[in-house]
């Protein structure tokens, strides 16, 4: 017999296996996938009462009454109610005023204040208050005191009263960027000035130039007159009364080295302005 023949009736003769048998014996089992479907369907859920939850939230934050707040604070300036008082922190000297008037609404305050450049013995001072039962109630000043703007730690600073609502407007001194005009300027020769410690009225502009130019100052001139329309006032005791002034731009070429200084101011930064006329000026005096 030939040898393919005898395998066939070989496997003739082998009883097959039940195909659900063959199945259990193996113990095949199928293999479970996440249920991604359900999955979806909590995430929706979760998701309109997310946005209920916010929504509450929010309702809850704006039905708080105006200046419930006792602070607030924004990139250019901080507000805080300390001791009685409100301490608004300034970040940013050169931000908008707005930003300012946005942080003292939000604590409940009518309060405005506008930074102008100043001389250095003035930054920090205010320079004008208008509002407010008097410009007593608030006050100006750096943090921690004698600081200067611009070190780690130094602020502006700017105190209202805590029971005070407004409305105030204020401008409070700022150090000037290089080559801006003063708005506020002490004497140039008050502590910290251009000419701190130098004795300029009465001399001769001649005489005083040659300090001013050792220091690596510019000069700038204004002639001083007594104003025509004022009168002098003489009262009972003897004494006169002030006499006004006016002052006017005048060119160097047109200043004499014998004119006198009346007094020095600082103009902008390394610029120092001499207020100068070429006779001494007394009250009465009318000549021009």
């Amino acid at each position: 017999m030939h040898e393919i023949e005898l395998v066939e009736r070989m496997r003739a003769q082998i009883p097959l296996p039940d195909p659900g048998e063959l199945a259990a014996r193996i113990d095949w089992r199928p293999e479970r996938r996440p249920p991604r479907r359900r999955a979806r369907v909590r995430l929706l859920v979760l998701a309109p009462v997310t946005a209920a939850l916010a929504a509450v939230v929010l309702t809850a934050l704006s039905a708080l009454p105006p200046g419930a707040a006792t602070s607030y604070a924004n990139a250019a300036i901080a507000v805080t109610q300390e001791d009685g008082e409100w301490v608004a922190r300034i970040k940013d000297p050169l931000a908008e005023s707005a930003k300012y008037t946005e942080a003292f609404g939000a604590v409940g305050l009518d309060v405005g204040i506008q930074l102008v450049p100043a001389s250095p013995a003035r930054v920090g001072d205010l320079v004008l208050v208008e509002g407010g039962r008097s410009s007593g109630d608030f006050r100006g000043g750096l943090e921690p005191e004698g600081c200067r703007v611009g070190q780690a730690g130094c602020h502006l600073t700017f105190r209202v009263p805590a029971g005070f609502k407004g409305p105030v407007r204020a401008q409070l001194g700022r150090p000037a960027a290089p080559g801006e005009p003063y708005q506020a300027a002490a004497r140039a020769t008050d502590p910290g000035e251009m000419l701190e410690g130098v004795t300029v009225e009465g001399r001769p502009v001649g005489e005083l130039l040659a300090e001013i130019r050792e220091r690596g100052l510019t000069v700038v001139y204004q002639r001083v007159r007594d104003d025509p329309a004022s009168t002098d006032i003489n009262f009972a005791d003897g004494r006169r009364g002030e006499f006004h002034l006016t002052y006017e731009p005048v060119g160097a070429a047109d200043v004499g080295e014998d004119w006198l200084v009346w007094n020095a101011l600082p103009d902008r930064e390394g610029v120092v302005r001499l207020q100068v006329t070429p006779y001494p000026l007394r009250p009465g005096n009318r000549r021009r």
